[in-house]
């Protein structure tokens, strides 16, 4: 499940849609799912042999995506945050995976890498993802670097 890597990042072993992912997680996140687990009465220990679901229910079993995304949904909508009041559609998990894309692409990674990250089999699929970068910040003059005039 868990695994301390080089340097002491922290990574994430796990399966989802039937692929292995092993993915970075950052410590403030890390920290958070130990809570999480904590208060769920569930092991936080590291343990690379731990199959059971990373953020268990009450009972120790596996959320259901839909009662897991509603409940997502709900907490969102309780903010009360201006731009999610605002809105005409609701911000749902998936959401996050977009703006994952997205922030990634405003770092500079290319199409390939993000595809990679999101597990995408297909390059359109993330270039749907990006189709919601605002145009003015793909104008390729925001990517000279000013030292080289």
């Amino acid at each position: 499940m868990l695994n301390k890597g080089r340097g002491g990042y922290i990574w994430i072993k796990r399966m989802f849609g039937g692929k292995k992912f092993d993915k970075l997680l950052h410590p403030s996140l890390y920290e958070r799912i130990l809570a999480f687990r904590a208060r769920r009465h569930v092991s936080t220990a590291l343990n690379t042999s731990d199959q059971g679901p990373l953020f268990p229910a009450k009972d120790g079993g596996y959320y259901q995506y839909k009662n897991l995304s509603n409940y997502i949904v709900r907490i969102i909508e309780r903010t009360e945050l201006p731009f999610v009041q605002e809105r005409t559609d609701r911000i749902t998990p998936h959401y996050f995976r977009h703006f994952y894309a997205i922030y990634s692409r405003q770092q500079g990674p290319d199409i390939f890498l993000i595809q990679k990250e999101l597990g995408h089999s297909d390059r359109k699929t993330t270039e749907r993802y990006l189709e919601k970068v605002p145009q003015r910040e793909q104008e390729i003059g925001l990517m000279w670097k000013e030292q080289d005039f």
